[in-house]
């Protein structure tokens, strides 16, 4: 009877191990799937606390990574604006806040009296998130948000993540220009100064290209046509006859179209929508899925 009990318990005891060995990878997947908690606490530092790109879901190799951190620094330093990229496998709740508190927790805003963006990757369910603070909240407009996730789509749907960032540096850059300059890309401004001059130019001379273009028509319509020394050559046999031709004013009508009133409760649509994130502070941003 004993000696069953002990085989019993043997049996049990190598259950109970298999058992372990098929549940714990389980268990261990389900932890891993989310990136650990990317902030030490919720206190806002008074440094920045990781690089400006960390790209824990590795989409990047070695020399894409060192290559887009370098432009991510250089832009930084000449924009006086943290510009950041973050990659992760998965997140926990809102993509939006996440960003935000990434932003916030890891001492971004320490930097430049509190101006910078992050972009954010989220992999598991393919989501994207944008997150701004001080200056870079109107740098960087709703309008402006949208195009460039429009621009990197392609990349990104492509899982083409190298050009992807690099479009995003790219476009950064051109924003945050219009925005020194005094003008930020948005609805009604879509190009930058130096664009402007060159549309300008360019439809000057093409205008004074195309008007050379009847000059030459006529100019060779004329060619075979001698100068008369006299207006016998253009008389017939019956002499010159001329028509006369009289304009009579008649009446004027004039209608009146009444102006439209002003409504002050629509927008142009335009500008940058601000909300707080769980620090207390004000960021713009949107995020979406690619």
């Amino acid at each position: 009877m004993k000696k069953n009990n002990q085989i019993k318990k043997i049996i049990i005891s190598l259950l109970s191990v298999v058992l372990l060995t098929i549940l714990l990878p389980d268990f261990n997947l389900n932890v891993s799937a989310f990136d650990d908690v990317l902030w030490d606490d919720y206190s806002i530092p008074s440094t920045r606390q990781k690089p400006r790109l960390l790209d824990n879901a590795n989409l990047l190799d070695s020399s894409e990574e060192a290559e887009i951190l370098e432009k991510l620094d250089k832009l930084s330093e000449k924009h006086s604006s943290n510009i950041g990229i973050l990659t992760v496998n998965n997140h926990t709740g809102n993509i939006q806040d996440f960003a935000d508190d990434y932003f916030d927790y890891n001492g971004f805003g320490a930097d430049y009296n509190g101006s910078g963006i992050i972009f954010m990757l989220s992999m598991a369910d393919r989501e994207w998130a944008i997150s701004t603070s001080g200056s870079a909240i109107y740098a960087f407009t709703d309008y402006g948000q949208s195009k460039m996730i429009d621009e990197m789509a392609y990349y990104l749907s492509d899982d083409d993540y190298y050009n992807a960032f690099n479009e995003y540096c790219k476009i950064a850059d051109k924003y945050f220009d219009m925005y020194e300059s005094g003008n930020a890309y948005d609805i009604n401004n879509t190009h930058s100064s130096g664009e402007n001059v060159r549309a300008l130019i360019i439809c000057i001379i093409a205008g004074f290209l195309l008007a050379l273009i009847p000059i030459f028509v006529m100019k060779a319509d004329l060619a075979p046509v001698h100068m008369n020394a006299n207006a016998s050559g253009y008389a017939t046999a019956s002499g010159i006859h001329m028509d006369v031709h009289r304009d009579t004013y008649l009446r004027s009508t004039t209608s009146r179209t009444k102006k439209p009133e002003n409504d002050s409760s629509r927008s142009g649509g335009g500008g940058s929508s601000i909300h707080t994130s769980s620090s207390g502070s004000s960021h713009g941003g949107s995020h979406g899925h690619f």
